[in-house]
Order: C-alpha cells, then structure tokens, then sequence
C-alpha cells in the first residue's frame, strides 16, 4: 500500500515556540534521571514556557 504525503521543511527559528514538546519530551524521560537533573531541566523548560507566553524574543535572529 502506498502513502502520499508531502513533507515540508523550513529553517530553524530561535522564535518559535517549543516550550511545550520540550516539557512533553522531558515527562517521557525524567523518571530514568536524577533529581537534582530533573530539577534543573524542569526548572529551565518552566522558564522558556514563561518568556514564551510573556511574548520574548530573541533578538539578531535571521528570520527578522
């Protein structure tokens, strides 16, 4: 049985949000490390959630 689909590409952007696949990610492993590691890392995947919402961004990217 054969599929189409169309596979699209695009440069990566600082900009983009990734704050929730990131935390997906995270919750997929975090029970195989430490908790001192997963503390740190939930602790930075909150803050990249937080400047997201609040509308940070990246300045000097190529895609401004």
């Amino acid at each position: 049985m054969e599929k189409d689909f169309t596979l699209k590409s695009s440069p990566f952007d600082w900009n983009d949000n990734f704050s929730e696949v990131a935390i997906e990610d995270f919750d997929s492993i975090k029970d195989k490390l430490s908790y001192g590691t997963c503390q740190s890392i939930g602790m930075a995947l909150a803050k990249l959630e937080m400047l997201e919402k609040q509308g940070c961004r990246v300045e000097g990217s190529d895609s401004e």
